[in-house]
């Protein structure tokens, strides 16, 4: 009897939330992300609207109750441009809304009302050019002249060094002597030469066992970091000489959208890091 009342108890407590905020609207922190925008090859200029706003990456805060179509293109000298368009499609989670049957018009209304009925799609994977050797990107708009004489003034502006997840020891030096233990975080720098240092780890669960490897000596390498720009420090294992090693990954040029920290920082440069071939041998 107890155990009845329980149940039902419970699925009171659903259909109440059910009633009160809809399915969709549940899963707003998850539909409701910030729109980005990655380019597959780095310095790909990015134009929002016919308006360069970025290289590399952009992003939009997460327009609320707005039905606003946002036409981007991408490009690059040696490629062939793609332009794609941002729109709000009919949201899935909104299909939950049936398994109530008596109610579901309701809730559909309510999530509309939620602005959670339809969201915005945007392609998660990074957007690929195809080789076009005879395609220049043209230089001679307001939109491009304009970038990139906000570019000229970025001297003084920070940068950003990132070390992918597979790390530990991790220690920043820059050209005055000043150490930085900054661990895996994205810590902004004043341009300038530095020397970063880590080792690889990693640690995952395979069947029933935990598997941790960490490497027995660090590895240091020297960058120069650009103002408004990202460094990836992607750190790997080579087994056969059991070692930790650097592959850098630097962003390009400076660039006016990084001159912002709060961009610079969601900007994850990481990604463009090679696959460890180490990690796909121990755990495909």
């Amino acid at each position: 009897m107890k155990q009845l009342f329980v149940s039902t108890a419970k699925l009171a407590l659903f259909t109440t939330t059910l009633l009160t905020i809809g399915c969709a609207t549940m899963f707003k922190p998850t539909t409701h992300r910030p729109i980005q925008v990655y380019a597959d090859q780095l310095e790909s200029s990015i134009y929002l609207d016919d308006e360069k706003v970025s290289e590399s990456f952009h992003l939009i805060e997460y327009p609320e109750k707005s039905d606003k179509k946002f036409n981007y293109r991408v490009e690059k000298n040696g490629f062939e441009p793609k332009s794609f368009v941002v729109e709000k499609k009919f949201n899935k989670f909104a299909y939950l809304n049936l398994l109530t049957f008596l109610f579901s018009p309701i809730l559909f209304l309510i999530d509309h009302s939620n602005d959670a009925l339809f969201v915005y799609k945007w392609p998660e994977e990074n957007i690929k050019l195809e080789v076009n050797e005879k395609y220049k990107e043209k230089t001679d708009t307001s939109t491009y002249k304009q970038f990139e004489s906000e570019r000229a003034k970025l001297k003084n502006t920070k940068g950003l060094i990132v070390f992918n997840a597979h790390v530990t020891g991790v220690l920043v030096k820059d050209s005055d002597g000043n150490q930085y233990d900054i661990k895996s975080a994205p810590f902004l720098f004043m341009p300038g030469n530095f020397e970063v240092q880590s080792k690889f780890y990693t640690t995952f669960k395979k069947g029933s066992y935990q598997h941790t490897y960490t490497a027995k000596t660090p590895i240091t390498s020297k960058l120069t970091l650009q103002p408004a720009t990202s460094i990836a420090v992607c750190t790997d294992y080579d087994n056969a000489k059991n070692t930790t090693t650097h592959t850098l990954i630097p962003s390009g040029k400076p660039n006016p959208y990084l001159a912002s920290d709060t961009i610079l920082r969601s900007f994850d440069i990481t990604r463009y890091c090679p696959k460890s071939i180490f990690l796909e041998k121990v755990n495909p």
